[in-house]
């Protein structure tokens, strides 16, 4: 609707008026009215979970675009659609925008260089300090390629110590909650690299028990891996096999 305004100035002739205006006037208040420390953690919030959204808020109005450009934004700025390996050179654009994410020491940074580093098999031996870099900011992924890791070191003590903190993951709700979502992603990445590094070709077991104990239902459905009917199944050892099974199926060049 538009509304008709008469103007003293202009001969009496009524000048047209959106409502539009008005409306754009009233939100940007509402926005100035939040705290700004609040307006950045929403903000992060929406870059860890969506690289297209957090862009189009930058882009939606003035204080969006300071607040998002805030070192706590980047610090969890998803990276998602980034590629792992690009095919062609990184634009400027794009380049600038991962060196201010590790500037802010984003840890997706370093989770994605620990997974290169070690299922390529060129620099194995600096994934750790990567991985620990990401555990610091609780990095569930980084966490999860540490199992791993632990569990195809070929070490007997270190692989007790993968199949401990792996089973304590899955015992924990919420970060069990976030353990489907973190393996897929690395599925994903595996896919989009030459992996070969020759310590994953020798594939561990975890569960040596000969009696029929109950077990996991194999790999009918990948997705049910975190289902809560794994809590029917009593070897820990079997879920754990689980898992080392679905990192297999992910290295389709071993």
């Amino acid at each position: 609707m538009v509304k008709e305004v008469k103007d003293s100035t202009n001969m009496g002739r009524p000048i047209l008026r959106s409502p539009c205006s008005k409306i754009r006037k009233r939100t940007s208040n509402i926005i100035q009215d939040i705290p700004r420390e609040l307006l950045i953690e929403i903000l992060s919030r929406t870059a860890q979970t969506s690289f297209t959204d957090i862009h189009n808020a930058k882009l939606s109005c003035k204080d969006f675009h300071e607040a998002s450009e805030d070192t706590h934004v980047y610090r969890h700025m998803s990276l998602d659609n980034i590629p792992l390996v690009p095919w062609t050179p990184l634009t400027e654009k794009q380049q600038a925008f991962l060196t201010k994410c590790k500037d802010c020491q984003n840890p997706d940074i370093a989770y994605r260089q620990a997974v290169l580093d070690y299922f390529t098999g060129e620099r194995p031996e600096s994934a750790p300090g990567h991985i620990l870099r990401a555990l610091d900011s609780n990095h569930i992924g980084a966490l999860y390629v540490t199992c791993i890791i632990l569990l195809f070191s070929g070490d007997d003590g270190l692989k007790a110590c993968g199949m401990k903190l792996m089973v304590g993951m899955k015992k924990c709700r919420y970060v069990r909650t976030k353990l489907k979502e973190h393996r897929h992603k690395l599925q994903r990445m595996l896919r989009l690299m030459w992996v070969k590094n020759p310590a994953l070709r020798r594939r561990p077991v975890c569960c040596t028990r000969q009696d029929n104990h109950k077990r996991k239902r194999g790999w009918v459905d990948n997705d049910d891996i975190d289902d809560e009917q794994d809590d029917v199944h009593s070897c820990e050892a079997c879920s754990v096999d689980s898992e080392i099974k679905f990192l297999v199926s992910s290295l389709p060049q071993l």
